[in-house]
């Protein structure tokens, strides 16, 4: 099997089949570019920051301790679960934002992509830290004096995004001045997450964007050039991408589909897992029990602790994710050498608790254009 799967893999090189709907056809709406907060996470050129991987990894799991899951009819959903001080950390290290203007006259504002929520809002603390909107300076601004959250007042007013201009309802949160969270960065969220993911229940962006007419197609999609910087594209793609291969959400909630089989080196080691597609994750988590599995298959692979495994280097291992019918290669099969003159390097998967479900992230998403289908309820996902 493993020589016949080589021979398929070294074949979609030169040719994609097509399955699925294509999505090129989508009009570009707005386009912005993505930086990761604070550089490159990693580097498999680099010496591994086994001590920002914790604190990214730590940060990761967090988030997704916000939802859980719930039946609905015969439908599995995720839901939000209720918080009781903040939405969500502002201008964590290692998050990816984008830079855009809110209000008349615009004002900059970095916000923040999150793939594990649902809601769009704006915090404005007293510190000097962040990216800081003041409602008084905008003619647009509208507050309907409805608190949707703790110190958080339904809000409307203009945002452009690239060269478009969107007029969208938000949470503004003012904490007040004996608040700590005053001491934390100013700035925005916007969450690409279904609406079941909602803790301000407000319309999600693209079902009001959608609405209005200012998008025609309720997608977007996240193409990176490197792990520091990328595109975000809202109704579209930021350019022509053919043959997109699409699958069904299998759980609305997060991005999460199936991955029919994973291999390393040709050879099979996985079947039919879940996993959560998240462009923010900058590793690819993983129950334990299946983590060690795939660095069983690479020889002289050991575990490092906090759930990263290392392996020799000069393995290079090739660990590709069956997806629509098709196997895609990670970009990143390293995150870097374990030391100075160290032969070992870190392993791009890690393991986590979440509820047996993986989360698919950049050492995965780099190599490949990912669009998210609200209307369809699917992704699609096209090699680079």
């Amino acid at each position: 099997m493993a020589l016949a799967v080589l021979a398929q893999l070294a074949f979609s090189f030169a040719y994609v089949p097509f399955y699925g709907n294509n999505a090129t056809g989508l009009g570009v709406v707005a386009t912005v570019p993505i930086h990761r907060r604070g550089g490159r996470v990693y580097n498999p050129e680099w010496i591994s920051n086994m001590s920002r991987f914790n604190d990214v990894l730590k940060s990761s799991l967090k988030r997704y301790s916000r939802s859980k899951r719930e039946l609905h009819g015969n439908q599995v959903v995720r839901k939000a679960i209720a918080m009781s001080e903040k939405l969500a950390a502002i201008g964590e290290d290692g998050s990816w934002y984008a830079n855009v203007e809110l209000g008349n006259p615009g004002q900059k504002v970095e916000f923040d992509i999150d793939m594990t929520s649902s809601d769009f809002w704006v915090e404005s603390t007293t510190s000097v830290r962040g990216t800081r909107f003041e409602a008084t300076n905008s003619q647009s601004y509208v507050s309907k004096d409805r608190l949707v959250f703790e110190n958080c007042v339904e809000s409307l007013d203009s945002l452009v995004f690239g060269d478009k201009k969107f007029n969208v309802e938000f949470a503004h949160c003012n904490p007040p001045r004996a608040s700590l969270r005053t001491l934390d960065p100013s700035g925005s969220i916007m969450g690409l997450a279904h609406s079941s993911l909602s803790q301000t229940s407000l319309p999600h962006f693209f079902q009001n964007a959608k609405e209005t007419g200012k998008l025609a197609e309720s997608v977007f999609a996240i193409e990176f050039n490197n792990n520091f910087s990328g595109v975000l594209s809202f109704g579209g793609l930021a350019r022509y991408h053919d043959e997109l291969l699409f699958a069904p959400v299998k759980c609305t909630g997060f991005w999460q589909v199936l991955f029919k089989t994973v291999l390393v080196n040709g050879n099979l080691i996985q079947s039919n897992i879940l996993g959560t597609i998240d462009v923010t994750s900058p590793f690819v988590l993983a129950p334990a029990e299946d983590v060690r599995m795939i660095y069983n298959a690479i020889s002289g692979s050991e575990p490092l602790g906090n759930g990263f495994w290392s392996y020799p280097c000069s393995e290079d291992p090739k660990i590709h994710l069956e997806y629509a019918g098709w196997w895609f290669p990670f970009k990143d099969s390293s995150l870097g050498k374990v030391k100075e003159y160290s032969d070992y390097c870190v392993g791009p998967l890690v393991e986590a608790d979440l509820e047996g479900r993986w989360v698919i992230g950049e050492p995965f998403l780099r190599n490949v254009v990912t669009v998210f289908d609200f209307g369809r309820n699917s992704v699609g996902i096209r090699s680079l």
